[in-house]
């Protein structure tokens, strides 16, 4: 069924495309982008992220292990209507439902950060509401509608906690919000920790704190905002902010954080037309490759 949504890419991730029958891990590309309310250019992202990544060696120093010997199955890039949010939503939801309901550990690459809205959605309906989101992001996205479209990206969040009970969300890194959406927050009991916390409490603080909040859930699903790190690292993101998290810290966290629960992830807002020499589209390639290895070394 999920064929009727996909089309090949010129390029799979790593130029390598692994046996499904052998490996549990699929690459999906979301080239949607329409509900951007800043820089526009994400649709680009999971083919730039894609050719760059085949530059990229494949050992991962921090799990000790070489994805080349585990290669995700590329399964292409979900057919989007750019304009038209239900129609590619619901291609998004079919393509996550089936994937889920057959094992599959998908790694979504989209895209603005809406598509975790209906990817969720697909999850759920494939697995039950019996896990967790960490969302890595500069913001927390808890507008109810923005510039009047309810499906915003600056909108994510708010549409995640419809989908799953707001206390089964954590967002890390954040740092820009308006004073209504830090109300909300406390009235959703929505949890966050600012990137001034991650620094406070240092990477195995941090990791520890989510650690904590993931232990009574059975399955945990990673959404990957660029903005989360700083614009220093990743100047080609669709909003950038200021005084994000740098590489080393966010893979650390990771590599203390992901285990066998750990049933897919998305990588989102990376911004192609905006990218520096493609060191975004490389820093999204990485990591991609990081998380495979420690959910691979998990398992």
């Amino acid at each position: 069924m999920k064929e009727l949504y996909l089309n090949k890419s010129p390029y799979v991730f790593l130029g390598i495309s692994g046996d499904p029958s052998k490996v549990p891990y699929s690459i999906v590309g979301v080239p949607f982008d329409s509900t951007s309310s800043f820089r526009s250019g994400s649709r680009f992202a999971p083919l730039h992220v894609r050719l760059v990544s085949q530059s990229l060696e494949t050992y991962s120093l921090r799990a000790d292990v070489d994805v080349e010997d585990f290669p995700a199955h590329d399964e292409g890039d979900i057919i989007v209507s750019p304009g038209d949010i239900s129609w590619t939503f619901r291609a998004i939801e079919e393509v996550s439902e089936e994937l889920f309901s057959s094992g599959r550990k998908p790694v979504f690459i989209g895209g603005d950060h809406i598509i975790s809205v209906p990817i969720t959605t697909g999850m759920v309906k494939a697995l039950g509401k019996d896990l967790c989101l960490i969302l890595l992001d500069a913001h927390l996205d808890l507008r109810d509608s923005y510039l009047g479209n309810r499906f915003s990206h600056a909108c994510v969040t708010r549409r995640l906690c419809e989908v799953v009970d707001p206390r089964s969300i954590l967002v890390i890194g954040a740092r820009a919000f308006s004073k209504s959406e830090l109300n909300d927050a406390r009235k959703l009991k929505l949890k966050y920790y600012t990137t001034l916390d991650v620094r406070r409490l240092g990477v195995r603080g941090t990791a520890k704190v989510i650690n904590d909040f993931t232990s009574s859930f059975s399955r945990v699903y990673i959404s990957v905002d660029f903005d989360v790190f700083d614009p220093a690292y990743a100047p080609g993101v669709q909003t950038p902010e200021p005084d994000g998290l740098s590489p080393g810290e966010v893979f650390d966290i990771l590599y203390k954080i992901v285990d066998s629960r750990v049933i897919g992830l998305d990588v989102v807002e990376v911004c192609p037309p905006h990218d520096v020499n493609d060191v975004t589209a490389a820093l999204a390639a990485k990591t991609v490759l990081e998380i495979l290895s420690y959910m691979h070394i998990s398992r």
